[in-house]
């Protein structure tokens, strides 16, 4: 029987993505099928929590959590224009009463219903890699390991993230580079951030002084990242632009009248996020060492 159930859950599963990539001429069976997909995700976190339960991540909720929301955020963001225009109801289709799309289509919902499990199941290996590395169950001092495979990828991160980096500053003539660039470094943010959670239970400072710390530093650097050449591009021009251009070319089409292109950027560029990933390290280890730190006592 529940064989025969998890057959049925996933043939569902296989015509609601269906549905909302290929799109509908109506916008109900959109609806069912964002709300079967968002269920299914639901239902498969169920796991992943069992997993907590029996891992070090258990101790790293807020961690995990923040993860799946920014995977599933970015995710949506890669999947947003997959095979045409999105109509993922709310506001987007508030936007656009003035122009009824002929298919509706949310090719951004699966995407990023998977985002977030990644996105959870990455932060768990992460913790673990770490807090076996680091001996956080061990009363003895870590012991450091080397290995020819970790120096290597050691060395191809810290590359991708100076490419990540650089075509962030230096800019490209479409948004997709950037979206990829912001993911990797938000991705190696991420990786660094777990043995610095670890490191937290060695301070007098409380987790409340640390996180308000990092905050602070975050949105200072944020305020703080200069604009080169013109104001940046982190996120996708608002769906605005989209209804914009739609109903100018419709005008010029009844008209008979040429209308020129709406002006878009000529470079798209991200300074902010490395900004504010590094200004929030700062401000968080800032805060660790001024507050001291705790002598750790061996139990004999």
């Amino acid at each position: 029987m529940g064989r025969v159930l998890a057959a049925v859950a996933i043939l569902l599963l296989i015509v609601s993505v269906r549905t909302v990539v290929i799109g509908s001429d109506s916008y109900t069976p959109l609806v069912f099928a964002q709300l079967y997909i968002d269920a299914f995700a639901l239902g498969m976190t169920i796991p992943v929590f069992r997993r907590i339960d029996r891992s070090a991540a258990g101790d790293h909720v807020v961690l995990l959590l923040v993860a799946g929301a920014v995977a599933a955020y970015y995710f949506g963001l890669v999947a947003w224009d997959l095979g045409g225009t999105t109509y993922c109801g709310g506001s987007y289709l508030l936007s656009s009463v003035v122009r009824v799309p002929a298919v509706y289509r949310c090719a951004s919902n699966p995407a990023a219903a998977a985002g977030g499990l990644a996105g959870v199941w990455i932060a768990i290996w992460i913790i673990e890699w770490w807090s076996e590395r680091m001996n956080v169950d061990s009363d003895s001092d870590p012991v450091p390991r080397s290995s020819l495979t970790l120096t290597v990828g050691s060395v191809l991160a810290i590359g991708l993230l100076m490419v990540a980096v650089g075509t962030m500053f230096a800019g490209t003539r479409t948004f997709r580079p950037i979206l990829f660039s912001e993911m990797y470094v938000l991705l190696f943010a991420l990786f660094m951030a777990v043995p610095t959670a670890i490191r937290a239970e060695e301070s007098n400072a409380g987790w409340f002084v640390l996180l308000s710390a990092t905050f602070f530093g975050a949105v200072l650097a944020w305020k703080l990242a200069p604009q080169i050449d013109g104001p940046n591009f982190c996120s996708p021009l608002p769906p605005g632009w989209r209804v914009l251009r739609d109903l100018t070319r419709d005008i010029g089409r009844l008209t008979g009248a040429v209308v020129p292109p709406l002006v878009r950027p000529s470079v798209f560029r991200c300074t902010p996020v490395p900004f504010t990933v590094i200004g929030g390290f700062a401000a968080w280890w800032i805060a660790f060492f001024a507050s001291g730190r705790r002598k750790t006592v061996a139990l004999s």
